[in-house]
Order: C-alpha cells, then structure tokens, then sequence
C-alpha cells in the first residue's frame, strides 16, 4: 500500500513539475510517519493485550479460577489455551 502511495507522490511532482528535492522530502515525511504510525498502534495494541492477559490473579481459593476486580474466570487446561491462541491468530489475519 505504501508504494502506490509513493508512487503517486512522485508522479504528482512530475507532472506538476516540481524540483526533485521537495518530492525526497515528501517521500521521506510520509515513510517516517507512516513507521510512526505503525509502531504506535503497534504498541497501543501490545498494552490492550496486556492489560487482558496479564493482570488476572489466580485464586488462592481455587487454583483453576482467576480475578480480576469483580470478574472471574475458569483457566483452561494447556491444550486447549494452544487451539484457542491458534484460532485467535487466524481471525486476526
């Protein structure tokens, strides 16, 4: 996606005539933001994944529950927690 947009923003000066150094700089600030972009929904998603999977704390009551605040939740034996990861893969892809 990002070269059909880089390929615009050349053809665009081209045709518009305009000198090649402010086309490098254009291309430059849309890669750079387009990297910061990225790497900060990159990052927003790692702490939303986080804060889902990390913060539960396992009942000392019952060793096969979880809490978190006013939730509970069953844990799920290894093999299934493996297909359920799996399947959740490929519904992100």
């Amino acid at each position: 996606m990002e070269f059909r947009i880089a390929f615009l923003i050349v053809a665009g000066g081209v045709i518009l005539h305009v000198a090649v150094l402010p086309i490098f700089v254009v291309l430059i600030g849309y890669f750079g933001f387009a990297s910061l972009d990225e790497w900060l929904a990159q990052r927003k998603r790692y702490a939303a994944w986080e804060s889902e999977i990390c913060d539960w704390i396992v009942d000392p009551e019952d060793p096969e529950s979880e809490t978190k605040g006013g939730l509970s939740r069953v844990k799920l034996p290894q093999a299934q927690q493996i297909v359920v990861f799996r399947v959740e893969e490929l519904l992100r892809t």
